[in-house]
């Protein structure tokens, strides 16, 4: 396998139902490679089945058939107690929801995926620094989450997320309950890592305006690969794109209005 592969899928299908008469097939022989330091986007219409494949390359669900490999482990074949540290040592997740601890600061928030590692107080104290900087939250650090707003909640879900430093981060819909401004700065935050950390990111989403910040965009109809565009130097040209390939695609997307650009 290329050093360089993060994340290699085979031949994906994920079948749901007991009963043979009543299979539905979300996913249908999907494969794709991702490259260290590749910023990607998964879009399809409502039903297309891209949450499948996420929770499949999430490793939160199993698919069917085929076959995963992330940064050169098969995670389908790990006990679950492998599972859960591979999960907590390789990935990082971004959530619509946020899922960040309303009990604790936002510097205990970001600070949680390492507190299970057991590393020195000092490692743990640079990397929040350096990751609060980034993400603009080093004057955040010692409010709670209900003193915060949606987008600035959303960048300390990426802090946490990348503190850990993982191969790959998986985002779902992360733009999806933020006001244009907020969605703007999360993307900028994200398209920064990607660019000056070199992360590697994966990311599923119905907008136009998050999925114009990737570097690459994969669509998928009916549980199989669509087709591929690849952003050139213009985002607003990759923009127009984004929609000339949504409305070939067809079906419904919930879209946002394109006005967000």
């Amino acid at each position: 396998m290329n050093k360089e592969t993060v994340l290699k899928a085979e031949n994906i299908t994920k079948i749901y139902g007991a009963n043979k008469n009543l299979l539905y097939k979300a996913l249908d022989g999907i494969g794709l490679h991702i490259e260290r330091g590749e910023f990607v986007g998964i879009m399809g219409p409502s039903g297309s089945g891209k949450t499948s494949l996420l929770n499949i390359l999430a490793t939160i669900d199993k698919p069917t058939s085929g076959k995963l490999e992330i940064n050169g482990s098969q995670p389908n074949s790990l006990s679950d107690q492998q599972l859960a540290l591979f999960r907590r040592r390789e990935l990082g997740f971004i959530f619509q929801d946020f899922n960040l601890l309303d009990t604790l600061s936002i510097r205990e928030n970001i600070l949680l995926p390492l507190v299970l590692e057991n590393m020195s107080i000092q490692e743990m104290e640079e990397r929040l620094r350096d990751s609060a900087t980034l993400l603009g939250l080093t004057e955040l650090l010692n409010k709670r989450t209900y003193e915060i707003s949606g987008g600035q909640k959303q960048r300390t879900a990426i802090a946490r997320a990348m503190i850990h430093r993982p191969s790959i981060l998986l985002a779902d819909e992360l733009t999806g309950s933020l006001d244009s401004k907020s969605a703007r700065d999360v993307m900028e935050s994200l398209e920064q890592l990607n660019e000056e950390r070199g992360s590697t990111i994966l990311m599923v989403t119905h907008d136009p305006f998050a999925a114009s910040y990737c570097r690459r965009i994969i669509f998928i109809r009916d549980g199989k690969l669509f087709s591929e565009i690849r952003k050139g130097a213009n985002r607003q040209a990759f923009f127009q794109e984004i929609l000339d390939a949504l409305s070939v695609l067809g079906g419904n997307f919930n879209e946002v209005s394109p006005t967000r650009h």
